[in-house]
């Protein structure tokens, strides 16, 4: 019996320590873009469908290969990696972020194109992060942006024999 309480104090204790991690906690980890609404939007927009063949083409592979080299990295409390399109060059910039909890907004600065750049957690789940972009002027931007959690997947792994 007493084996029995013990098993259910302990049970209970790593749940609740499980169910309040922090939002900061829950971040931490590689996030893959899976959808970007503002750029679906983009594509679709008249202004974007009335340009020449070849420059449309261009730009669609070129945004085709920094939507699938696009992460977000929260590898520490504070320090992220973030994807960021030079030109024609897809690049990864560190940076310094921090949470405000009361409303889930990341801040982040940007050093590629110096600015302070925030986002607001719209959800959070154990395998996806959704954002919005927040405007100068603090409100929330049109478009989501969806990411799943890489799951890390060590080359370390042993083989079962064959």
């Amino acid at each position: 019996m007493m084996n029995y309480f013990l098993s259910t104090i302990c049970l209970f204790f790593i749940f609740s320590d499980t169910c309040s991690q922090s939002l900061e906690t829950k971040l931490l980890g590689k996030w893959k873009l899976a959808r970007d609404e503002g750029f679906e939007f983009f594509i679709n927009a008249p202004e974007s469908q009335n340009q020449p063949t070849d420059q449309q083409e261009a730009f669609f592979e070129l945004m085709e290969r920094f939507h699938n080299q696009s992460f977000k990295n929260f590898f520490s409390l504070h320090s992220m990696t973030s994807t960021v399109l030079d030109g024609k060059n897809i690049l990864q910039e560190k940076s310094i972020w921090n949470l405000r909890e009361a409303d889930s907004v990341i801040t982040w600065t940007s050093q590629f194109q110096p600015k302070v750049l925030q986002a607001k957690i719209i959800k959070l789940t154990e395998n996806e992060l959704i954002l919005t972009y927040l405007l100068q002027d603090q409100t929330l931007g049109r478009f989501k942006t969806h990411y799943e959690k890489v799951i890390d997947e060590s080359p370390l792994k042993e083989k079962s024999p064959r």
